[in-house]
């Protein structure tokens, strides 16, 4: 049974009319929500008809889009499509697009100061991966105030019952990223010691396998880094 042309008109008359009468922003956050639960939801709804197209191109859509299934470290060569895609949900500040650039940058390829920028972006969006690696990049950074900050922000994490719950996650998520990728950055050669105390109280936490509670703040950043996974694969 062959269909008429001109109902098929008729129907995408209809469907632009009925979108012409719903506020673009109403459609505008219908569509964020189905782009931040499934990539191949907000493809297909593109593919649906011209309104939705165009309005999902929207900054807002993009923000919020899921990259849950676009791999961090592709196999193979991506197509333009798909490179022009993510470089617009990292224009858009997509707050996980930003928080892969940094860890990129930073453990690969040793820009900071892009790193900084899109961690920045990415904390200032609610990421809070992107909040973690801010404080091992603060860890790192070989200035005494600003490795004094990373302490304090680690500490923080670590007292308060949100992140204090997501900090594991946080660290796993990092650490399956830096298993797929050749980690450059020299400064991880040789992570130095943060807690310098000269009483027992430590007891040489850095060295632990395990988790524990640790009320010195200092022990806190020494036990973080020995938890993050130390098998990288150096140049």
């Amino acid at each position: 049974m062959t269909r008429n042309p001109k109902n098929k008109k008729r129907n995408t008359k209809a469907v632009s009319s009925m979108f012409d009468s719903i506020p673009h922003e109403l459609v505008s956050e219908v569509l964020s929500r189905v782009a931040s639960s499934s990539i191949k939801d907000i493809f297909n709804a593109k593919l649906s008809c011209k309104m939705l197209n165009e309005i999902a191109e929207d900054t807002y859509v993009y923000q919020r889009v899921s990259l849950e299934e676009v791999p961090i470290i592709p196999w193979k060569p991506i197509s333009q499509e798909q490179v022009t895609f993510l470089n617009t949900c990292l224009q858009s500040e997509n707050p996980e697009c930003l928080y892969r650039q940094a860890v990129l940058d930073y453990f690969s390829r040793t820009n900071l100061e892009s790193t900084c920028m899109h961690l920045r972006k990415a904390v200032k969006n609610g990421h809070t991966d992107a909040l973690y690696v801010t404080c091992i990049v603060l860890l790192f950074s070989g200035d005494e105030e600003l490795k004094q900050q990373g302490i304090k922000l680690l500490g923080n994490m670590k007292k308060t019952n949100g992140l204090k719950r997501r900090l594991r996650i946080c660290r796993n998520n990092l650490n399956s990223i830096l298993k797929m990728i050749w980690v450059k950055n020299p400064v991880l050669l040789e992570p130095p010691v943060w807690c310098t105390a000269q009483d027992p109280h430590h007891r040489k936490r850095r060295w632990s396998e395990v988790e524990e509670d640790v009320t010195c703040e200092a022990c806190v950043a020494d036990q973080e880094i020995n938890l993050l996974s130390g098998r990288y694969n150096f140049d």
